[in-house]
């Protein structure tokens, strides 16, 4: 459990990432204070031993998630606009939205995460928290706003008292991610649709001031309930509004749209990061492999009306989630690639690698995220499938004890991405990166021994496509690492 194979290496990181992430680091070791100037350019360019260009374009990927913000003029400088928390956030909901995940996959998604949070709020909520619970409920009943923008800002404060009770930075971050993702379609502009949103909204409101009321009484099972229903009522509207759930919140973006009316405004209104998502859809629809050329950076601004700016602003978008890539040269220009989260895991490790305890707060999500997963990979495992796992399982089979515990989080990942969810995917991805990074200590040769004895077992079940003996067998393999290295809940 160290290193970072739960990152891939396969994408090389230009210096401007290394220094983004070098500056998140630093401003991260000094507690993320908002509002503080962290140093001006010519600090900044000294302290990294980098030029002016590779600087800017360093802080430019840190502004895209609204976390820094560069200040002109005399006492200017790099100023800490936002907490870290966001810029994971952000980074995760970007890489699912880049890659058009499906609803279906979200709310399956969400539905894990959302459950978890409100049985630990249910379970941790204090004397204290009482009054602000008691503030939200008031608000909640009364009459409902007629801005979309206005409704969703009160059912965020909802969700971030809860995330604030649960005190796990690790199942809020992916709540939040869920959250800004599932939201960024259109608001509706038809008044018979906007009718049958108010009224889903009214509906919404009640059920969360009886998951409110539940987490006073201590009933996580009667909080979940209330999840399971808003889920289910808001899967409804979306099924009426575009049909199915099959297609993602930007499936239906093919120009560059005005920015949504909605509260996760802090990038989703900048023209460079719509016309990213708007690029991102058009390849994906004209189904282009990769190698593929799109065209050259002028063709581009002419197709989607844009300025030079906004168009390179896209595209370093693009490039940091290898959905896109540049070429120089004669022949030359932007190039389809193969999408890689290895950027957005990076965020989200780093900012959970703030979090004190991390131990405890990552292993109680991957407690609940991987048997889901797990059962899932079973149930939809299709011959492609079956070929890689039984391929993963040999590879670790011949491998040396202290190579398989080094290689575990590889199974882990390959299970993930056969459960056919890519947000729950992503997430198994930054949990295994996480776990690979903590520090393990030693451990017992008993432990190491019983570890590819359960792998097998376990890949045997899913191979198997038994869903029900996967999760039993995935709950077995966390009580050994549990017992391992005290990866337990407080």
């Amino acid at each position: 459990m160290s290193g970072t194979s739960g990152i891939d290496a396969s994408r090389p990181t230009k210096l401007a990432e290394r220094v983004a992430e070098s500056l998140q680091r630093d401003i991260a070791a000094i507690g993320w204070p908002v509002g503080r100037v962290f140093g001006s350019e010519a600090q900044l360019m000294e302290r990294y031993g980098v030029c002016r260009s590779t600087l800017r374009e360093a802080v430019r990927q840190l502004e895209r998630h609204g976390v820094v913000s560069m200040r002109r003029g005399s006492g200017g400088g790099l100023v800490i606009s936002r907490p870290a928390r966001d810029s994971a956030a952000l980074a995760l909901a970007t890489y699912l939205e880049l890659t058009d995940v499906s609803f279906d996959e979200l709310y399956e998604a969400r539905e894990l995460v959302e459950s978890q949070a409100v049985m630990l709020a249910a379970e941790r909520l204090d004397e204290p928290d009482i009054p602000h619970a008691r503030l939200l409920i008031a608000e909640l009943g009364e009459e409902q706003p007629g801005c979309f923008n206005a409704e969703l800002q009160l059912l965020t404060k909802v969700r971030e008292f809860i995330c604030q009770v649960a005190g796990n930075p690790a199942i809020s971050l992916l709540f939040e991610a869920l959250q800004y993702v599932t939201v960024s379609g259109r608001t509706p502009r038809e008044a018979h649709a906007w009718a049958r949103v108010q009224e889903v909204f009214g509906q919404v409101r009640r059920l969360k001031i009886q998951l409110l009321e539940a987490l006073i009484a201590g009933n996580g099972l009667e909080a979940r309930e209330r999840v399971h229903d808003k889920l289910r009522l808001t899967r409804e509207l979306i099924i009426e509004q575009r049909g199915s759930l099959q297609r993602g919140p930007t499936s239906a973006m093919s120009h560059l749209a005005a920015a949504p009316d909605f509260a996760f405004g802090k990038v989703y209104d900048k023209s460079g990061h719509r016309l990213a998502v708007v690029i991102a859809r058009n390849i994906a629809a004209s189904g282009l492999g990769p190698g593929s050329r799109i065209g050259a950076e002028p063709d581009l601004q002419a197709l989607h009306g844009v300025s030079r700016a906004v168009l390179r602003e896209a595209v370093r978008t693009l490039e940091l989630h290898a959905i896109l890539r540049s070429r120089r040269g004669p022949g030359g220009g932007l190039l389809v690639d193969t999408p890689d989260p290895s950027y957005t895991v990076r965020l989200a490790v780093e900012y959970l690698g703030q979090a004190p305890s991390l131990g405890p707060h990552f292993h109680a999500v991957w407690k609940n995220l991987q048997p889901a997963v797990v059962a899932l990979a079973a149930s939809r495992l299709n011959d492609d499938g079956r070929q890689r796992l039984q391929a993963q399982l040999e590879r670790l089979h011949v491998a040396s004890d202290v190579e398989r515990l080094r290689r575990s989080g590889e199974l882990d990942r390959c299970i993930a991405e056969l459960s056919g969810n890519r947000a729950l995917a992503l997430f198994a991805r930054v949990l295994s990166a996480v776990a690979e990074s903590y520090p393990s200590g030693d451990v017992a040769q008993w432990i190491l021994q019983r570890l590819g004895e359960h792998q097998a077992r376990l890949g045997a079940a899913v191979l198997a496509g038994d869903a029900s003996l996967a999760r039993r067998r995935m709950l077995d393999h966390i009580r050994l690492i549990e017992t391992g290295f005290g990866l337990v809940e407080d």
